[in-house]
């Protein structure tokens, strides 16, 4: 048995293999998507298909991955050769949506399978009726893009020509999507080399031993932290907007129950599936919850096989969070997210000093495409817009970030004007879009694009317009999103979160994400604070008399103002700012 230095060598090893992975995939990706924004994952399994390491890139890919593989390749490893390669994107075989496709990848030494590198990659098209992947209106899976049930797609680290030319030939931009394709081949081809390495390191019964050793040890960490925490049930619940057809809100419930050393949750009372594409898989749902779990058990912890098993996640069939067979799944991801968010709400009970108030609380799924004016080449583009993050005990929700298990970046502007006919026309921070406490939530992000000569097609697929991230322990919840097209013109149009919109020349769209809720009193916050932000544009003079009692004169706070202010605010009830222009 190792002792504790040589196995967190180990670990580390194998952490290191799954890094470079990510790394090649990314540094050889064509997509800005997965270059820039990082909207991808690497992942090892051992021949037992155990979950042994992941990247740490995009935390949702947690649930997809370590669904996928042991659900699937027992029906293929009987026939896998050294450098063959199965893609799958079907969420109906443990995958999510449709722009995720994976690439599994068995790993051969001495003529034997010894693990498998696996990888997940958000394609920015996948077909279907829409540029971008995300379309509002289908009530099936078949109109949401191309569904790979699974195929055998590579032998000896070359993609079968005639299964890719198919693929590529139902999506918009091939050569920017075989460019990615080839990145993950790459990705899986360095994960096999660098495992083979670490075989012949150690030797195979040794490092199983290890494996072993390194599974058990991780489950011993993660079950003694949970047991740090009150055993009871806490539940939450929220209503996300329609599904895209019935433009009417549904419910989303779930109930955290600590018990010693295992931790359950269960969504029954969520709503039934939807006739729209408001659904997502069972691995979403748990890449959604298991993400905040991890945060609330803390600690630098491998993310494994043993990891897992402390855990329960209950999807009822037939509800939004586990729907039946080929319902639409396209904008799945926003449900994961508002769950994340309802895991924090629970925990205010149990840990109120560890958690937050809301989050921005959506993916934003955004996408468009068109033909580009400026070589009539056809484009497509996807992204998600980062928003606010909840205030927290002791410190201010972070501004502009993407949150939970969303952990991909911003795209810079220099790089969206350079490979796509747009003027990013503003990028800035929300004024007063927090939510106010004696910690403010983060504020969200303001985003307008104008599509210059040509005509184009602009998708949402995301939440939160018809309700607001709540604050905690009194603090008020943050303004709710806003989208639109030609704002402040005299065309200006309002745009639903699930709708696909046809842009003429030069039209804009404006992007307006959530704040995160504030955490307690906003009449307990440092006046000094409330002037900071007045001083750097992020709360106007009006709110920071009006939610926070702070009256600021002369850009200075008026003390004996702001005393009085607050006195007549704590008698007449507490300040609830609800949404804010």
């Amino acid at each position: 048995m190792p002792d504790s230095g040589e196995l967190e060598i180990f670990r580390h090893s194998l952490k290191s293999i799954v890094e470079e992975m990510g790394t090649t995939l990314q540094r050889t990706a064509y997509s800005t998507n997965i270059k820039i924004r990082r909207d991808h994952t690497c992942a090892l399994f051992d021949s037992e298909l155990r979950h042994i390491s992941q990247h740490d890139i995009a935390p949702q890919h947690i649930g997809s991955l370590v669904s996928v593989v042991p659900k699937n390749i027992p029906d293929w490893e009987d026939e896998l050769s050294p450098g063959d390669g199965i893609l799958i994107n079907d969420p109906y075989k443990g995958a999510v949506h449709l722009p995720d496709v994976m690439l599994i990848s068995p790993l051969f030494h001495d003529d034997e399978i010894i693990g498998y590198a696996a990888n997940s990659a958000h394609h920015v098209d996948i077909g279907g009726g829409t540029p971008g992947g995300i379309p509002n209106d289908n009530t099936e899976l078949y109109g949401e893009g191309m569904v790979i049930p699974g195929v055998h797609a590579v032998e000896d680290w070359e993609y079968d020509e005639n299964v890719l030319s198919f693929i590529l030939r139902n999506v918009r931009e091939p050569k920017m999507r075989r460019g990615d394709y080839q990145a993950q081949l790459g990705a899986n081809r360095i994960g096999e080399k660098r495992f083979v390495d670490l075989h012949e390191t150690y030797g195979r019964e040794r490092t199983n031993d290890y494996l072993d050793e390194l599974l058990d040890y991780t489950e011993r960490r993660v079950r003694a932290a949970i047991e740090k925490l009150p055993d009871g049930s806490f539940s939450a619940s929220d209503e996300m907007d329609g599904d895209g057809i019935v433009d009417e809100p549904v419910q989303l419930t779930l109930t955290v129950t600590i018990e010693g050393d295992e931790m359950t949750v269960d969504f029954t009372g969520t709503a039934e599936e939807n006739r729209g594409p408001l659904n997502c898989t069972p691995a979403m749902a748990f890449a959604g919850v298991m993400s905040v779990a991890m945060a609330f058990i803390g600690e630098d912890l491998p993310k494994n096989d043993g990891f897992y098993r402390p855990f329960e996640v209950i999807t009822p069939e037939g509800t939004m969070v586990n729907p039946t067979q080929n319902r639409p799944v396209a904008a799945g991801w926003e449900i994961p997210m508002r769950a994340a968010d309802l895991m924090t709400k629970a925990m205010a009970e149990p840990v109120p000093e560890q958690t937050i108030g809301a989050t921005k609380g959506i993916v934003c799924n955004t996408a468009f495409g068109g033909r580009d004016p400026r070589d009539d080449e056809e484009y497509v583009y996807y992204e998600t817009v980062a928003g606010g993050y909840g205030g927290r005990a002791e410190k201010d929700g972070m501004d502009a970030v993407q949150t939970h298990f969303q952990n991909t970046a911003n795209s810079p502007i220099e790089e969206l004007e350079t490979e796509l006919p747009v003027y990013v026309r503003k990028y800035a921070l929300i004024q007063d879009s927090e939510g106010a406490g004696r910690q403010r939530g983060g504020l969200g992000v303001r985003r307008d694009l104008e599509f210059y000569d040509h005509e184009a097609s602009f998708s949402l697929l995301t939440d939160r317009t018809k309700s607001q991230p709540w604050g905690v322990f009194g603090g008020n919840p943050a303004r709710a999103a806003r989208f639109y097209r030609n704002p402040e013109t005299d065309e200006e149009e309002p745009l639903p979160s699930k709708s696909t919109t046809k842009l003429e020349p030069n039209d804009v769209v404006s992007i307006q994400t959530p704040g995160g809720g504030g955490y307690g009193d906003p009449l307990e916050r440092d006046p000094d604070a409330v002037l900071e932000d007045v001083q750097n544009d992020k709360v106007s003079e009006e709110k920071a008399r009006t939610e926070y009692g702070v009256v600021i004169t002369q850009n200075d706070v008026d003390y004996e103002a702001t005393e009085e202010r607050r006195r007549e605010l704590s008698e007449n009830g507490p300040a609830n700012g609800g949404d804010h222009e």
